[in-house]
Formats: structure tokens, C-alpha cells, sequence
């Protein structure tokens, strides 16, 4: 059985375990060393708040940071960016960038930036099979 650390009454407690109480405001309260409260290692509440304050202001520059990063982003690439802490979505960024992911310069330099476009397909059906085989060679 454990002992309670406050009673109202000490009715029905063993001699040897009522001596243990020490009778404080009306109630019986177990007499421990050790056990106060010191208040001397808490945080003064306005100290609490400043610091709180200060994460605030840390938070709002990170977001500032990060907006300003998406801003440098092409608008048809900015809805793949994931929606992560402003400090990790700082991280991603710069990552993607270093790896070249947003730039236009990327994809000048594409396999399919080669493929023809703009010119109208041959029409094959009135040429000879010497005439569709020499549209194949270059001039």
C-alpha cells in the first residue's frame, strides 16, 4: 500500500504510519525533506514570453525566406513543391535547384528538344517507292 501524501484524518492509520503526518492547513500532510517546491529553477513567465515571441519572429522570417524561393520558381513547376515546415521546404528547394530541377536550360537539352516539330508529314501517296526512299536520304 502506498502512502497518500495528503489525508484529511489520520481515523484509521496504523500508530506508526500517523507519525509520519504532519498536520498543515487543517489536513495531514506527509512529512518528506526533499520534497518542496523550489521555485528558483522555473522561467519567469515574461522571459517565457519573450522567447516565444522571439520563435514567432524566427518562423515568420523562415516562411519569408521560403515564399521568396517559391517566387524564383516557374509558375507551372511551383504546385509539385511539397508542403513541408518552412525550414524543410527551404532544404528541398535549394536541393532541387542544385540538382537543376527548375531550370528551362534542362530541357533545351532533352532527347525530345530534337524531334522535329512544325513540319507537315509527306504525303507518300502519289510518289514512286524511289522518290519515299530518297525523301529519307539527306540532301
Amino acid at each position: 500500500m502506498a502512502l497518500q501524501m495528503t489525508l484529511d484524518t489520520l481515523d484509521g492509520l496504523d500508530e506508526s504510519i500517523s507519525k509520519l503526518y504532519v498536520e498543515k492547513d487543517g489536513k495531514f500532510r506527509l512529512d518528506v525533506d526533499g520534497h518542496d517546491k523550489n521555485d528558483k529553477d522555473k522561467i519567469p513567465l515574461s522571459r517565457l514570453n519573450q522567447e516565444i515571441e522571439k520563435r514567432k519572429q524566427s518562423d515568420a522570417a523562415l516562411n519569408e525566406i521560403a515564399e521568396n524561393l517559391i517566387e524564383d520558381i516557374p509558375e507551372d513547376m511551383r504546385d509539385i513543391i511539397p508542403n513541408l515546415a518552412p525550414a524543410e521546404k527551404i532544404k528541398w528547394i535549394r536541393n532541387a535547384n542544385k540538382k537543376g530541377f527548375f531550370d528551362s536550360k534542362a530541357s533545351e537539352n532533352s532527347p525530345d528538344s530534337k524531334r522535329p516539330g512544325g513540319k507537315p508529314p509527306a504525303d507518300f501517296k502519289n510518289m514512286t517507292p524511289q522518290a519515299i526512299m530518297a525523301t529519307g536520304y539527306k540532301k
